[in-house]
């Protein structure tokens, strides 16, 4: 078990101010201390220090939210880059007084009674809403679809539902870009670069792929599952982050390359320095993959179900 508690309200226990500053500091959130063992999950003891933090009225939103709704680190691990730390968002009403900020992102807005509800003890914009603000805040568009993915990926959001939940809002900042990317939304993505680049691929004009698509040879043995796959062409994206260049992965990786290659599949591997280009890099191994001789393809795909 473990408590959040501000420094101010240590000392008025008859906590020493020795004391308290030696107690666990929370990272990127000044005036806080722990007391007790913190939990496994980093992203949690920051959640509820900003909580302490918050004024009244405010609610949980972002990034934070999808925590407390079941997301795993492995989709938002509260970094913008693996190291930075994001500010926590907090919604709160635009009548708020000044408060001490520091390792928080205010979001001056009213949220509707309808989409918060408490979990544990803390009040929290709804699973819909929590996926419909992170997908309008995203920076990007790629971005967007992939929060949006991760919504439909951990059920937060369900396809009737979350249109029926869209329908009658009106107002909100980038709204109309959430409802453009509707129709791409994908339940089987298993990270947010993998989205992104199903995204670019969208965008170069390519159809649309099959995400995480189970390959089999001939025999109809399992030979390998790929992240994007468009099964009429051939054609093959595989996006390679940090873990594939650690300790063996690039040479299993390049061994699983040559085998499904071996099958007439055009596979091209895409890194996180391709960005910048990664539209001309799909379109190019397009290409490869319609001028390959058919004759010679070994492979099959399995109809697989999505969002």
């Amino acid at each position: 078990m473990f408590e959040i508690a501000r420094t101010a309200e240590l000392r008025t226990r008859g906590m020493s101010k020795r004391a308290a500053n030696s107690l666990q500091r929370v990272p990127g959130l000044s005036g806080v201390r722990v007391l007790g063992d913190p939990p496994d999950d980093a992203r949690l003891l920051r959640i509820w220090a900003a909580w302490e933090r918050a004024p009244r009225g405010a609610v949980l939103s972002g990034w934070a939210a999808a925590v407390l709704h079941g997301v795993s680190p492995r989709f938002l691990d509260g970094t913008t880059d693996g190291r930075t730390l994001s500010p926590i968002d907090l919604s709160v009403p635009a009548d708020v007084g000044s408060y001490d900020t520091r390792g928080l992102r205010i979001r001056r807005s009213r949220v509707p009674d309808a989409h918060v509800e408490e979990l544990g003890g803390i009040a929290v914009t709804s699973a819909p809403r929590t996926i419909l603000d992170l997908a309008r805040w995203a920076p990007t568009e790629g971005k967007r679809l992939a929060m949006l993915d991760v919504g439909a990926g951990h059920r937060m959001i369900e396809r009737d539902t979350f249109a029926d939940f869209l329908d009658p809002l009106g107002g909100l900042h980038r709204l109309s870009r959430v409802r453009e990317l509707f129709p791409l939304i994908s339940t089987r993505a298993e990270s947010v670069p993998e989205s992104e680049m199903r995204y670019h691929w969208i965008q170069a004009g390519l159809p649309t792929p099959v995400v995480n698509q189970p390959v089999h040879d001939l025999r109809g043995d399992f030979v390998a599952r790929v992240d994007l796959c468009d099964p009429e062409t051939g054609l093959a994206a595989e996006y390679q982050g940090l873990p594939h260049r650690v300790d063996l992965a690039e040479e299993l990786d390049e061994k699983r390359a040559k085998r499904l290659r071996r099958m007439n599949l055009e596979v091209v591997e895409v890194w996180k320095e391709d960005r910048p280009r990664i539209e001309t890099i799909l379109l190019e191994s397009a290409r490869r993959a319609k001028d390959r001789d058919v004759r010679l393809d070994a492979w099959v795909c399995p109809e697989v179900e999505d969002w």
